[in-house]
């Protein structure tokens, strides 16, 4: 029983991530002042170790003191066309003034192979017109 642990530890090691992914946002405002919205942003693209996915996800904007710039928390999961899921919690910051986002995606686990996945992904992302585009890289342990 040791050694099949020792094995997994071992197969277990940290892997490059890279993702390609395009898709649509939307942000509702929760009250008249704007400081807080509510996203929902759905997208397909391309990551290593899921080839074609889909990624769904949700998130909290809340305004900082600077103008425009908003706190970003959330959650997303990459969904493989095998079906096999990888979940995430999301923070960074949005830029309303310039559409730009620079977030910190830290793997949470899954299903079958990623059920115990970690890791560590940043990802810049542009925002225009309802839609946004990422490119994504770090690196996950499964």
């Amino acid at each position: 029983a040791v050694m099949g642990v020792i094995s997994l530890t071992v197969l277990a090691g940290a892997r490059p991530f890279h993702l390609v992914e395009h898709g649509q946002i939307t942000a509702t405002p929760r009250d008249r002042s704007g400081t807080v919205l509510d996203v929902v942003a759905s997208g397909v693209g391309t990551a290593t170790h899921l080839g074609a996915i889909t990624v769904e996800r949700t998130a909290v904007l809340t305004a900082t003191s600077t103008p425009g710039v908003f706190d970003f928390n959330g959650e997303a999961t990459l969904t493989a066309a095998t079906g096999e899921k990888l979940t995430t919690t999301i923070t960074g910051t949005f830029n309303a003034n310039n559409g730009h986002a620079d977030l910190i995606y830290e793997w949470t686990g899954g299903t079958g192979r990623f059920e115990h996945a970690t890791g560590t992904t940043f990802w810049s992302v542009d925002v225009a017109n309802g839609e946004y585009d990422v490119v994504a890289n770090g690196q996950i342990i499964y």
